[in-house]
Formats: C-alpha cells, structure tokens, sequence
C-alpha cells in the first residue's frame, strides 16, 4: 500500500428522525437521534483506511467533546492524526440534520466551525508528510486557499493529485490544472464545465471540457448508473454499479473516492480501481449514516 494524505473536513452530524417536519415555531416528538462521525474528508479518509491504505488525514477540529471523539474514532482506523490540529476556542464542525420519516426529506444545518478557520499558511508545518506522499486527495468543504495550495505543494513534488470538487462551486482553470484525476457527480460537472450532460453527446462534451484542464482524468460518478471514465486521449467508459436496494445514500461519494485512492496507491489499473470502489460504494448505500455505512476491505467480493 501506498500513503495517502486526506486533507478536509470533519464534522460531527446530529440526526434526529421525527413523523413530520417541525414549522416554523412548532414542537414536535422526535422518534430518534443519533450522533455520528461525518464531514466529506474525515469520510473518504475512514474509507481509505478501512480499503487498507496508510492514511494521514489533516485536518481541524475545535476545543470540544465533539473534537476529542472524532480524533479518538480516526485513531481507532489505523488513521495517523498527528497533523489533526486542535482550534482553541472554537466548535468543531457540526451538521444539525433533521429527518421526516414518511417522506425521507431532510433539512441540514451546517456550521463549519474549526473547518472554516483552516488556513493556507498552516500548510506550511506539514509540507513533509505531502512530500512524502503517493497520493494526496482533497475536497471542497475546507477554504478553497487550503486546498489550491495543497494541490501546489503536491504537484511540486510530483505527488498525484485526486480532487473530489464537492461541495459544488466555480473553480479556476488554473486550479484544475493542478489536478490529476477529477471526480465530479453530474451536478459538480455541470458547475465546472458550463454543460449538462443529458445525452451520450452532452456528456462527451463535458468530458472534453473538463479534459482540457485536468491532467490525467476525469471520473464521473452517476449515481445508481455507475461512472463514465476518460483518460486524456482516450474513449468514455462506461463502468456500471452493483444494483442494490439504497437506504441512505450518505457518504456514498465519499466512500468511492477513498476506496479507490487506496487501490490506485497499489498500483493497480484504474478501471479495476474503479469497479472495487464501485462494489464498496453499493455496500454502503445498504446502511444507515456517514462513517458507520463504510465498509471494510473484507467485505468486499
């Protein structure tokens, strides 16, 4: 196995599932809650560890109980979290999520916390342990200074770069060309690309688009479909998903994104990459919550 560095968010998402959604100024009995481990790079992260791979994750949490679990439960991975900094006097990063159990709807608030007060500069004390790298893998719920500057230290040192472009927003052509492998869902594509890939034809072309940027390749991910992957020079491939009975789709993205990270630092093809981290993203769409629906490599057939 190879190292990966994880540089991103991580949250702590308090669930609570009710029969109806409260209105504006109404109490209602909820029926249960739960507090889980969450944040898209705390996610991929467990995702990595768990497919096997020696993970570093780097990342901030506040002075609180919240920080002191999320450090404990990476600990307990395997994940090396020496490079986990402790924001004193602030919150660590929160999703506040309420769930109506008739119709499956949701309503989130997020609170970025210790995430929000990353700086670029702080990259500075843990060049090394990018340097050291085989692949770093970034997202985009920490500032974007953060992650443009980690991409520049990694592309520096010849380091592949993974960027999984969520949450959606406008990125520069100068960033994305800081970037390896892509891997956007359709509504991330569409942000970056200025195209809606409704058809085969609409698709290649945001494929094209994203392709003149991106160094290597660009891996779309379509959900319950799968993902179409295209290298520079090289023809769509269209990689179908496991069909499986979804209960929560949560984290799904996540899970893809560090299970095949881990299996391109064995150095394995990328189309067999991509069918693993597909099986592994089915799995986890059969359970319940973030980091608790990510399985493990054993599970895997």
């Amino acid at each position: 196995m190879g190292k990966i560095v994880v540089i991103g968010s991580s949250n702590t998402d308090m669930v609570a599932t009710a029969s109806s959604m409260p209105l504006p100024g109404q109490t209602v009995h909820g029926n249960s809650f739960t507090v889980i481990q969450g944040g898209k790079g705390a996610n991929q992260a467990v995702a990595a560890a768990r497919a096997g791979a020696h993970v570093t994750f780097i990342a901030k949490v506040g002075d609180d109980d919240f920080g002191k679990q999320a450090i404990a439960a990476y600990e307990t991975e395997g994940i090396d979290t020496c490079q986990i900094e402790i924001q004193k006097g602030c919150s660590t990063g929160v999703a506040v999520i309420t769930v109506d159990e008739s119709s499956g709807e949701n309503s989130i608030v997020v609170i970025g916390g210790a995430n929000a007060t990353f700086q670029a500069e702080e990259l500075d004390e843990i060049e090394a342990d990018i340097e050291e790298a085989d692949i770093l893998l970034v997202q985009l719920e920490i500032p974007l200074a953060v992650v443009e500057k980690a991409l520049r230290m990694a592309h520096k040192y010849k380091v592949q770069t993974v960027l999984n472009p969520a949450p959606a927003i406008e990125l520069s052509d100068e960033l994305l060309g800081l970037v390896d492998i892509l891997i956007p869902n359709e509504t991330e594509a569409a942000l970056l690309s200025g195209i809606t890939a409704e058809s085969e034809e609409s698709l290649n072309l945001v494929l094209d688009k994203l392709l003149q940027h991106v160094n290597e390749a660009v891996i779309l991910t379509l959900g319950s479909q799968g993902v179409v992957y295209r290298s520079k020079g090289g023809a769509p491939i269209h990689i179908k998903a496991n069909q499986v009975k979804a209960i929560d789709t949560t984290a799904a993205g996540d899970v893809f994104c560090g299970y095949l990270v881990s299996f391109l630092s064995e150095n394995k093809a990328i189309d067999e990459a991509i069918k693993l981290a597909n099986n592994a993203a089915a799995i986890s769409v059969t359970r319940k919550g973030a980091q608790p629906s990510i399985p493990f490599i054993k599970e895997l057939k």
